[in-house]
């Protein structure tokens, strides 16, 4: 079972209803100051996994964006390294130069949508 620690969050305004993306990617947009949207894309700048389930937009979206949190696998992860954006916001394997990383994960994934451990940076770095 995924679990999580210590953490550093930001709050910021959804652009959109994101209840259903909690654990998430997310990256700032060109829509207003402070809001968020589900990230995709292998050279696109990450902010952080969303942590709760905001309903609507311009609700309180809660980013981690440094620290040990959960998150939602794009597909099987079978080791541990580094990792970024798989597709609809989930995370997946990184290990082919060209990709930006948000951290590293710490648990393996036997498939699609499962909760997997992972330690976060600020931002993202590029492989």
């Amino acid at each position: 079972m995924a679990s999580e620690q210590e953490q550093i969050c930001i709050t910021v305004k959804a652009e959109a209803d994101l209840s259903t993306k909690q654990y998430r990617l997310m990256q700032m947009t060109n829509a207003g100051y402070g809001t968020t949207c589900l990230h995709s894309g292998t050279q696109q700048v990450m902010l952080g996994i969303l942590q709760n389930k905001p309903a609507a937009y311009g609700r309180a979206a809660k980013i981690c964006i440094l620290g040990h949190t959960k998150a939602v696998a794009g597909a099987a992860i079978s080791s541990l390294g580094f990792i970024g954006a798989g597709s609809d916001g989930c995370v997946a394997a990184v290990a082919t130069p060209g990709h930006n990383i948000i951290g590293e994960n710490i648990q393996t994934a036997a498939g699609t949508g499962e909760h997997i451990e992972v330690i976060i940076g600020l931002g993202s770095r590029f492989n």
